[in-house]
């Protein structure tokens, strides 16, 4: 490698001469003066060679520092100059790189944004399919407004929509299958609170309108059987069963209904009377004091303002005690006339 040239070659060169020129005359003067010393002439001379080999020296120490510190700044600056030359070019690249960027940067908003669109999307059917209403409805309008998928929220709503129908379907399915069950076991009363709770839900529903019909139409068809239950067990004298229908029949008869029966009824109750009495009579005749115990207070709670019921009351005391000689524990009490 070619040794690079000295810098100042030439000043150096005239700065080493000047300064040997500058301590030989200087010290010349110097011997000059004290070779004819005692004279005031010759000690000027003296100081004058001594003054001219400091300021020789002086200037020896002084001009390396100078070339040295010209050499610092000339390095420096070519430095810097280096630098700018090297931002200069990088600043085309550095400009290329940012409109790169900013191109990526909208190629990632366009992907993020086809992310969300899918996440969303992806919400938007699982709120479906967990029945919140609301919440997919909040979504597809996000869908609209904020991506402006306008077509494509019109085919979710209709989406919504189906699977709500269907939702509301089912229900309704269960619904009236549990009505059924109830017109079957002639629960009228949990029958019609079912059906006013579909009807507040869902106005003017033909199936819930029919469900009205259909119970005012079981509860007729119910009650016109046990009219014909009541007449045969009237026909056949069965007066346990007769009066177990009526009962039942009681609820459904209007009051012109419920006078029509009274005459039958009257008939049948007094049948049930008269029997309870020839029971109650030959229990007693026969000493089964448990049996008749059982009849008498049957017959005091069914008939509890008959002549019969008073005369049996009068003896209950006794047949009690009769009987609980015979079980040997505690027998029911005689219940309380109304």
């Amino acid at each position: 490698m070619a040794t690079p040239p000295v810098r100042f070659s030439q000043l150096r060169w005239l700065h080493n001469a000047a300064c040997a020129l500058g301590i030989m005359g200087g010290g010349v003067v110097m011997l000059l003066g004290l070779a004819g010393f005692g004279r005031s002439s010759d000690l000027w001379m003296v100081l004058a060679g001594a003054f001219a080999v400091l300021l020789t020296v002086a200037v020896m120490t002084l001009m390396p520092l100078l070339v040295k510190m010209e050499a610092t700044f000339a390095r420096e600056l070519g430095e810097i100059r280096d630098l700018r030359e090297h931002l200069e070019r990088h600043l085309a690249q550095l400009q290329s790189i940012a409109e790169n960027s900013r191109i990526s940067d909208s190629a990632k908003a366009l992907a993020h944004r086809h992310q969300e669109a899918e996440a969303l999307r992806a919400a938007i059917r699982e709120e479906i399919t967990q029945k919140n209403w609301e919440a997919a409805l909040n979504l597809i309008e996000e869908v609209e407004d904020r991506f402006g998928f306008r077509q494509e929220a019109e085919s979710l709503r209709e989406e919504l929509d189906d699977a709500r129908r269907e939702a509301i379907q089912s229900k309704l399915a269960e619904a009236i299958e549990r009505i059924e069950r109830q017109f079957a076991a002639h629960d009228w009363g949990r029958a019609q609170s079912e059906i006013d709770r579909l009807s507040a839900a869902l106005p003017g529903d033909a199936k819930v309108l029919s469900l009205q019909d259909r119970l005012k139409a079981m509860r007729e068809q119910h009650k016109n059987e046990l009219k014909l239950a009541w007449d045969e067990a009237v026909r056949r004298s069965d007066t346990d069963h007769a009066i177990e229908v009526l009962r039942e029949l009681d609820q459904y008869l209007s009051p012109a209904e419920a006078h029509a029966l009274q005459a039958s009824a009257r008939h049948v109750f007094k049948e049930k009377l008269l029997q309870l009495g020839v029971q109650f009579r030959f229990a007693v005749t026969e000493k089964r004091w448990q049996d008749a115990l059982t009849i008498g207070l049957e017959l005091t709670r069914d008939f509890p303002n008959a002549r019969m019921a008073a005369e049996v009351r009068e003896v209950m005391g006794t047949i009690r005690e009769r009987a609980k000689q015979v079980s040997g524990s505690e027998l029911p009490a005689e219940p309380t006339p109304t």
